[in-house]
């Protein structure tokens, strides 16, 4: 229950792919809600495309207590 790495330092235009890899249902919600998958199952997959730079933090609206970090040079 837990993103892994916390947090990632990418360049701009980079796609940032979750894989979910758990018996439970995930999802990845950017707190400036500038991107939202809906509940993936394990082996699903979400992509987003960081277009700008900046610090861009999520979570699991399921799990809030699951938070992570896209920083984007």
């Amino acid at each position: 229950f837990m993103f892994m790495p916390g947090t990632l330092t990418v360049p701009v235009g980079t796609t940032v792919t979750w894989r979910f890899d758990d018996s439970t249902q995930h999802t990845v919600n950017a707190d400036d809600n500038s991107f939202a998958s809906s509940a993936m199952a394990n082996g699903q997959t979400f992509t987003h495309t960081f277009t700008s730079a900046g610090t861009v933090s999520y979570h699991c609206s399921i799990h809030p207590f699951m938070k992570g970090t896209i920083v984007v040079k």
